[in-house]
């Protein structure tokens, strides 16, 4: 198989076919991140990547991996942080550059998995996240989202909602650098819950799949430190290569088919405005008339990966 330049990267086996239905191949992902470097990188840069890694596309095998250690000498950054709950350091790539994204394409990068901090602030949350995950129904997830928006409204909150490139929705609200992560994981504790009660047949923060009783589980795991969220514009491991792509409040429709925002259909989005143009000029600070409480997540919900 031959090779193709991409943004003065070279990337091997470039005709590879990873949606064989599609005839999507590896350099078509690859100039996918180059045309959505733009939008992407601001997430990405000085951040720690979990890495999804699916070298023969969709018919194969995949593996996260954020452990990098000989990454520098394939000219990506890294960043090495001590994992407690292993007891080793972690070397993980950041996402400085449109050449690092492309480098890790070319090993077989699939999607990219965020932290809530960058690797020189660890200790600060970017975000607070909501991982709408519902049994089987995209109109489930949107939904939970709309009551979501009504309680975050409440609180004078702004989310940012996006697809998560399969059944559900993640909901994230820019936050300024300066909170910590316990305080975001006890304001989305008292956030879920408020949703919960307010629809209890429709949401649930039931971690066990048997105890969900066929309602949207509300996962807010992915403000624990370390844990992680698919970037906007990944790619992900799923038939005809949807792309987790950023909506406007009015695109939360149950009629919104999240597949037909995929590798193939993006350009034409992007021409368009930016949905979180104001994202990061929208920074906010968590609610001070309510306090959050400490909580800590079950282990299980601790070692869980992005959806």
């Amino acid at each position: 198989m031959g090779t193709a330049r991409v943004a003065d990267v070279t990337i091997t086996n470039a005709d590879k076919v990873w949606w064989p239905d599609d005839g999507i191949t590896k350099v078509d992902v690859a100039r996918h991140y180059a045309r959505v470097a733009p939008w992407l990188l601001p997430f990405t840069v000085d951040r720690p990547l979990t890495v999804e890694r699916c070298p023969d596309g969709l018919r194969g095998r995949c593996f996260y991996q954020k452990n990098f250690a000989i990454a520098e000498k394939l000219g990506v950054p890294t960043a090495p942080i001590r994992a407690a709950s292993v007891n080793r350091t972690v070397h993980y790539p950041l996402g400085n550059d449109l050449r690092t994204l492309l480098a890790l394409v070319n090993l077989g990068g699939l999607s990219l998995h965020l932290t809530s901090c960058r690797a020189s602030t660890l200790e600060h949350a970017d975000w607070l996240a909501f991982d709408l995950d519902p049994p089987a129904r995209f109109a489930d997830a949107v939904q939970a989202a709309l009551v979501l928006r009504e309680i975050l409204d409440e609180l004078r909150l702004r989310g940012y909602p996006k697809t998560t490139g399969g059944k559900g929705l993640h909901v994230l609200v820019p936050l300024r650098p300066r909170a910590r992560h316990a305080d975001v994981l006890a304001c989305a504790q008292l956030v879920a819950e408020r949703l919960v009660q307010k629809a209890p047949q429709l949401a649930t923060l039931s971690f066990a799949k048997s105890e969900r009783g066929g309602r949207v589980y509300i996962d807010i795991a992915r403000n624990v430190f370390g844990a992680t969220v698919v970037a906007p514009y990944s790619v992900r491991h799923r038939p005809h290569a949807p792309v987790s792509t950023p909506l406007r409040w009015d695109e939360v429709r149950a009629e919104l088919d999240p597949a037909t925002l995929n590798v193939l259909t993006l350009p034409g989005r992007l021409a368009a405005d930016d949905p979180w143009h104001d994202f990061w000029s929208d920074l906010q600070e968590l609610p001070s008339s309510h306090p959050p409480r400490a909580v800590k997540p079950p282990a299980a919900r601790r070692r869980r990966s992005a959806a």
